[in-house]
């Protein structure tokens, strides 16, 4: 069976990941690319020569599909998502779900009333490192988790990611998501308590470039984690993607597993030492990602740490994370969808 996706978006991840996550998936095929600029497009070109590259917007939705992944400024996920869900197509939204919280609940409200699923593209959902470490933390081999500490340090140009009106939020919905969905999985709850400093903040040009925040999730679990972007492309050995999750009766080390790549390593600490895990092989998220919407199309319910729902809460607790660096004020209450409601509405 053939599963025929188009992408909304012909950037540096379309290139790099998401052509070939299809070219490589049984049954996937790459039915069209949309994009606005020529040039992009022109550069996708080489990797998709049976696809049907278009400027016009129109012309897209024309083309005969079975899905669509919207990989886009964050500004244009909520165009484009419910586009697609109206005309029956699934959809993979890129992380963040949306630039704002109002977006973001749009797009819930489309998805709730659309007859097609639709997820959230989390990738580092999908590797097998951070799937192994929830593994084992549920299983009790480092006894209850207390706390998580993490780091995700990376690069940007400067783009639509450095500019609120297309992006929203910088630093934080780029790379700090990261760690604020992996502690939600480790904890297996939303968090309470936020503490948190950024640099710049409140400032209607730029986004935000450093952050650092600690999220408890109540009176004695927490994580802490710092996230930044340096300006212009880095080599891959200059990134950092690591977290330590500390339990009562051991300790777990991830590194490498926020990265594009599906690949990381995992090791832990117990009354014995520290040890590798066993041997783990590494699949394409991308690839998962395209299968699972697959499996949804066909009838499988849609996860629910992939679903929008998800989506809309984590976009809700970036965004009280950088109100809380930006009012200074040294804590400040989550709430979030399906709880109390929310005291400002974006």
């Amino acid at each position: 069976m053939t599963y025929r996706v188009g992408i909304v978006g012909a950037g540096f991840l379309t290139r790099h990941s998401l052509i070939p996550a299809l070219r490589d998936m049984p049954g996937g095929r790459l039915a069209a690319v949309l994009d606005p600029d020529p040039q992009a497009l022109a550069m996708a070109a080489p990797d998709c020569p049976d696809a049907f590259l278009t400027t016009d917007k129109d012309a897209f939705f024309d083309v005969v599909m079975d899905a669509v992944h919207v990989a886009t400024p964050n500004h244009l996920h909520e165009r484009f998502t419910i586009r697609a869900l109206e005309r029956g197509l699934a959809v993979v939204v890129d992380k963040p779900l949306a630039h704002t919280v109002a977006s973001g609940r749009n797009i819930v409200t489309a998805g709730a009333g659309a007859a097609a699923p639709a997820i959230v593209g989390y990738m580092s959902k999908h590797n097998v490192y951070n799937r192994e470490a929830r593994r084992l933390v549920a299983a009790g081999a480092i006894g209850t988790p207390q706390a998580m500490v993490a780091a995700r340090l990376g690069w940007r140009k400067d783009d639509w990611r450095s500019r609120p009106a297309e992006s929203g939020l910088g630093c934080l919905a780029d790379l700090g998501i990261y760690p604020v969905l992996t502690a939600i999985d480790i904890f297996g709850a939303d968090p309470v308590r936020c503490q948190a400093a950024a640099w710049p903040v409140g400032d209607p040009t730029r986004t935000d470039l450093y952050a650092q925040a600690t999220l408890w999730f109540d009176d004695r679990r927490y994580l802490h984690f710092e996230t930044a972007a340096t300006f212009h492309e880095q080599p891959a050995s200059a990134e950092v993607a690591s977290y330590t999750v500390v339990g009562d009766a051991g300790i777990i080390q991830v590194t490498g597993a926020w990265q594009m790549d599906g690949t990381g390593a995992l090791q832990m600490c117990d009354t014995s030492g520290w040890r590798p895990a066993a041997a783990l092989t590494p699949v394409d998220p991308y690839r998962s990602q395209y299968e699972l919407l697959a499996r949804c199309a066909a009838g499988e319910p849609v996860p629910g740490e992939v679903s929008l729902e998800r989506g809309l809460r984590d976009l809700e607790i970036l965004y009280v994370i950088a109100d809380t660096a930006a009012a200074r004020a040294g804590a400040g209450a989550v709430q979030v969808s399906g709880g109390a409601p929310l005291a400002e509405v974006r």
